[in-house]
């Protein structure tokens, strides 16, 4: 464990001067340096706050789209779960080839517009990691290796996941992408006042009349499948196939809106035929494995975060 510390401990550093950190990051005042001072506690072993402070820049530097609107809290979270699954990574031995790294960076490059690749114009490319990132070359490229190391363990578990599709579930899944809804809706923040609403307009004449007075902001909603209903507004899936059974013209009760509450009527849909599933069916069993095995990396992230028995310690400032 102590050569697997020494080296863990290194293994960002060793390269990239993690001082050099941004508004966000960086120490002020240290008595001690980044590499001297101790952030925390992974599985029992101390990681530098060089390691941290490099890992903190990564974070707010290169934010994942889900990452953009984190509190501070949260993203803290975020910066030690990496930090967690680099250690594991290492643990696993695994590492990034050069041909890895720049198939990443040019990724990126191509990403940003640009016409040069990493190997094929290395001035240019030089000269655009100073100019649009800030950085040297090597702390750069240092800092797409520790992101990658990271996002080839999460495939490696990803993919290593066993996992069962039946039958049924495809089907279903290729119902929810063919059974289709459209209508309208009002929202409400609270559910309770959706349900007092639903309760005034459920029969369709009550909704005609409401919308005549124009009591209430009735929005149309274009036919969408059920899987989209599920996937863009969290509407639980037993909720959508109430709804799609309704009859045309129908008013539904409450159902969760994102961060609110709908009363929707029903006013077209359309229906999936089942004789049409044994053509799509491998692609509905590929579809479904791997949106298992995603869950299942969840799982398992959530598993070694707890393992780890973190513990953060206040750096000196």
């Amino acid at each position: 464990m102590k050569r697997a510390l020494r080296m863990f401990a290194f293994a960002l550093l060793a390269a990239s001067p993690c001082a050099q950190a941004d508004e966000h990051a960086a120490p002020t005042n240290t008595q001690q340096s980044p590499q001297e001072q101790i952030a925390g506690y992974i599985f029992g072993v101390p990681v530098p706050a060089g390691n941290y402070y490099f890992a903190k820049v990564v974070a707010y530097r290169f934010p994942h789209p889900w990452e953009e609107n984190l509190s501070a809290e949260e993203r803290e979270k975020a910066i030690w779960e990496a930090l967690i699954l680099h250690y594991e990574s290492f643990r696993r031995g695994v590492t990034v080839t050069d041909a890895e790294l720049e198939q990443r960076i040019n990724g990126v490059l191509k990403s940003q517009k640009q016409t040069f690749t990493r190997s094929q114009d290395r001035a240019a490319y030089t000269q655009w990691v100073k100019e649009t990132v800030g950085e040297e070359v090597e702390l750069f490229e240092n800092q797409m290796r520790y992101m990658l190391q990271i996002d080839k363990l999460k495939d490696q578990v990803r993919q290593s996941a066993e996992v069962a599709v039946s039958e049924e579930e495809m089907q279903q899944e290729f119902l929810n992408e063919k059974n289709h809804v459209g209508g309208e809706m009002v929202t409400f923040d609270a559910k309770n006042v959706a349900q007092s609403f639903y309760e005034q307009v459920k029969e369709p004449a009550a909704w005609e009349a409401m919308k005549a007075k124009g009591e209430q902001k009735v929005r149309p909603v274009s036919l969408m499948t059920l899987a989209a209903y599920r996937d863009l507004w969290s509407i639980p899936k037993e909720q959508t196939y109430a709804f799609h059974a309704m009859e045309i013209g129908s008013v539904g009760p409450p159902m969760p809106f994102g961060k609110q509450w709908c009363v929707y009527r029903l006013l077209e849909k359309r229906t999936g035929d089942l004789k049409d599933f044994p053509k799509e069916r491998e692609s509905y069993l590929q579809q479904l494995k791997t949106k298992k095995q995603y869950e299942a990396l969840k799982h398992w992230v959530e598993h070694l975060k707890a393992a780890a028995n973190l513990t953060v310690l206040p750096l000196k400032s």
